[in-house]
């Protein structure tokens, strides 16, 4: 008779996600027992990822060794990169569940952080209020004023993305989870569709809307077909499709999207202007119907020298010359202010005109 012994020291093993950002680096303990993964919260292992299945796979460890199987999920399991139904993993192994990865780990009982499996629970509660997030519409868009800078008058407003979740009230934290589950765009798409409700609704048809597009969606086919789909939703509404600048590197790209976006009776904005490399050349060619002046180069221009406020009224005047109405970002006092309107600035947008406020408290 064969006896075999269980390992004199206990080991652990871990999954860590694997990604780009600090955030997909999390480290989850896999419990000293049979554990499922999956989507619902009565999985052990849950992941509010869209892709991966409510079961989807089964961990468990023989004699000190990790083992998964698949569970009939729609989007499969794949080990090293090749699918499985079952397999017998190692420390440093890539599992994949659906389109989430995460890389094999093992520890020492005595070298194990106890705090790892703990990690899961929070995560995983945020994971499941992004789902609500996006399945119930939980987005609450608030607007912000976009003036003349004689102030009399205030031709648009910028949707800013904000939520009645308590886990994701601010954009920063919703779009950081919508990274991580590749659902970017899909945010992106809800802020637009759920603000243009809301206006039709309260009959808001009286000025310029500003709709922000995520850099994942620059060039793709899915962001015109969102486009049309808002037109033809929202016939009355008047849209400027706000693209990042750092977006813009891509001539032929950009003519295109212009060129649709005019057909669609919409606007096209770069956001930013001046954040990176303040793209001239693509300004010049393509010029959005509005160029939006980032806030860093607007901070405290009434107090800058000659020469900075030379500069700035200087690409005012490109702007112009190349047919963009020119707005100044995140003017916050009276002294920016004068100081913009003295560069030759058309329009301004910043805490001194207006904070972002939901539509019922617009005035």
């Amino acid at each position: 008779m064969t006896i075999i012994h269980s390992p004199t020291t206990a080991v652990t093993w871990t999954l860590t996600e694997y990604g780009s950002g600090q955030n997909q680096r999390r480290t989850i303990q896999i419990p000293n027992r049979p554990a499922t993964v999956g989507r619902s919260d009565q999985a052990d292992l849950c992941f509010a990822v869209s892709s991966i299945s409510k079961l989807h796979a089964k961990l468990w460890t023989e004699n000190g060794c990790l083992y998964v199987r698949d569970l009939g999920s729609t989007n499969g399991t794949h080990h090293n990169g090749a699918p499985i139904h079952q397999a017998e993993l190692a420390e440093g192994d890539l599992l994949q569940f659906a389109n989430a990865v995460f890389r094999v780990g093992r520890k020492d009982d005595s070298n194990i952080d106890g705090t790892m499996e703990e990690s899961l629970i929070p995560w995983a509660q945020t994971l499941l209020t992004f789902d609500r997030l996006i399945s119930e519409r939980s987005v609450i868009p608030h607007f912000q004023p976009i003036i003349t800078m004689d102030r009399q008058s205030t031709p648009g407003y910028e949707v800013l993305a904000r939520s009645n979740l308590a886990e994701l009230k601010n954009p920063a934290a919703m779009f950081e989870v919508a990274e991580r589950l590749g659902q970017d765009a899909t945010l992106s798409e809800l802020m637009r569709d759920e603000s243009a409700r809301l206006l039709t609704k309260a009959n808001r048809f009286d000025a310029q809307i500003f709709m922000n597009t995520h850099p994942v969606e620059f060039g793709t086919d899915r962001l015109m077909d969102s486009l049309r789909q808002l037109r033809d939703n929202y016939p009355q509404l008047r849209f400027t499709i706000e693209v990042h600048e750092g977006a813009v590197t891509q001539l032929d790209q950009m003519r295109s999207l212009r060129s649709a976006i005019t057909d669609l009776g919409m606007e096209l904005s770069y956001d930013d202007f001046g954040a990176g490399q303040g793209r001239l050349l693509e300004l010049v060619e393509v010029p959005p119907h509005v160029l939006k002046f980032d806030m860093q180069l607007i901070r405290d221009i009434d107090s800058a020298s000659k020469n900075r406020q030379e500069l700035l009224r200087s690409l005012v005047r490109i702007a112009q010359d190349s047919g963009s109405v020119t707005l100044a970002e995140g003017v916050e006092t009276e002294a920016e202010h004068e100081t913009c309107v003295q560069l030759g600035f058309e329009l301004g947008q910043g805490f001194l005109y207006g904070r972002p406020t939901p539509l019922d408290q617009l005035q």
